[in-house]
């Protein structure tokens, strides 16, 4: 059973309030106002909630810098449950601090080898800590354990177990941007992603699949008649363990972008361009052509004819550099860094969602079973979630509503086992996925073939 701080308040304290946060927020708020919690906000920045802490007598703001441990353990004191909307790196610091307040954590993030270190004290305490409880991880687990209980409920044998999700723009809001993509979550991930081999099975071998060679090697994906890239995430493999699928031949987790994307990218990543163990220093004056003429050989010919001898060059991928201004005389907006970090502040200007835009969120699975007479069964589920505009984004909502009914299950009792929790047992899953088809519009579409 989950034990009581006896000096802890009904309150619930968030950390982080950007623009990930909205729809987290919206949620506490009905519910703290309904049952009587106190609801704490802290970010170095809250300028933005002022309207929530006059409107509001049970919310309260707090203006701190949360990479202070001292400043956390403070904010942390005495509440009953604290949501990290923070960087995942900041999170053990932050469950460190809840074990030693008794306080209930819950993120979105995926549970570290430093989080499940803290398994023996948390237990010990009768805490919670749920983790990956938003969209991928989250809904990727709770919508695919669903699909995989029901069929192993039926006498199915599940043989492959494919996974891909992509936080993307719709489609018409990219009618001239030819690589078909804008920021619509933490730019760093996205242009870090991929580094570390990605690990999977398939037909029964285990697979690896190197940076190198990752958006190179993309695959095709068709989902509502619109096609899209894929490739494999991190460390598919440990995935058989937390599905059960331990007897699966097949088993790829991964992410989704628009057609074309996977191979431009390729582009800058040969080019060297999305490398951040070495520092590149920019002198006065110099512009972005300069920077990616560092990384060519020295001749006489133009940087268009040295590009053309770089692994994935195609007229089509020349275009997108070229749209980034990569290409151009102007300026670098930028002291140094590492050549990706360098990337990433261009980036942030090509690739900003504008005040009109709506992102869009895709995922899909595609569950292979067989049944005791040898007949295969193939599950498609597919969800499509599209923003407002970019503040009220799909990102947002699929992140942050998820966590939001999990935090409001843990406070409620819902679930009663202490310990680390990820979304993928009946407890979890059956009630969080039906809130979201019901009260928010985020439903899974399913057919079998």
């Amino acid at each position: 059973m989950l034990k009581q701080n006896p000096d802890s308040m009904s309150s619930v304290l968030v950390l982080g309030a950007g623009k990930s946060a909205g729809y987290l927020l919206d949620y506490l708020l009905d519910w703290c106002g309904k049952v009587g919690f106190e609801l704490h906000i802290a970010d170095l920045n809250t300028e933005h909630l002022q309207s929530l802490d006059s409107a509001f007598s049970f919310v309260h703001l707090h203006t701190a810098k949360l990479d202070d441990p001292e400043v956390l353990r403070s904010l942390i004191a005495g509440k009953q449950l604290v949501v990290s909307m923070l960087p995942a790196f900041m999170h053990p610091v932050v469950a460190r601090i809840c074990v030693e307040q008794k306080s209930h954590l819950a993120t979105a993030s995926y549970e570290s080898p430093e989080m499940r270190a803290l398994t023996g004290d948390v237990l010990q305490n009768g805490l919670l800590f749920l983790n990956e409880c938003g969209l991928d991880p989250g809904l990727d687990h709770m919508s695919a354990m669903r699909i995989i209980h029901t069929l192993q409920s039926e006498g199915e044998q599940i043989t492959a177990f494919h996974s891909y999700c992509g936080g993307l723009v719709a489609e018409a809001c990219l009618a001239d941007n030819p690589w078909k993509y804008k920021f619509s979550w933490n730019p760093r991930n996205v242009v870090l992603a991929g580094q570390s081999t990605a690990r999977y099975l398939e037909n029964g071998q285990i697979k690896l699949k190197p940076y190198h060679r990752l958006f190179a090697e993309s695959t095709r994906h068709v989902i509502n008649n619109t096609i899209y890239d894929g490739y494999p995430n991190r460390d598919s493999l440990s995935y058989r363990e937390t599905y059960g699928l331990t007897q699966v031949e097949t088993l790829v987790r991964g992410t989704l972008r628009h057609a074309g994307y996977c191979s431009a990218w390729n582009f800058l990543l040969q080019l060297g361009l999305t490398d951040d163990s070495v520092q590149f220093p920019v002198k006065p004056g110099m512009t972005y052509r300069d920077f990616v003429e560092a990384f060519l050989p020295s001749s006489n010919e133009s940087t268009e004819s040295k590009l053309q001898k770089v692994s994935g060059f195609s007229e089509e991928n020349l275009q997108k550099l070229q749209w980034l201004g990569l290409l151009k005389q102007d300026l670098i907006d930028s002291k140094g860094g590492s050549p990706a970090g360098i990337l990433q502040a261009l980036l942030e200007k090509r690739w900003e969602l504008m005040p009109d835009d709506r992102d869009l969120v895709v995922m899909q699975h595609i569950i292979e079973s067989v049944d005791s007479n040898g007949k295969k069964r193939i599950c498609y589920s597919d969800l499509q979630v599209e923003g407002t505009d970019n503040r009220r984004t799909a990102m947002a909502k699929t992140v942050g509503l998820p966590l939001a009914i999990g935090v409001r299950m843990i406070l409620e009792n819902k679930v009663k086992q202490p310990g680390l929790h990820i979304p993928i047992s009946q407890e979890w899953y059956t009630e969080i996925l039906t809130e979201l088809e019901e009260k928010h519009q985020i439903g899974f579409s399913e057919r079998t073939v």
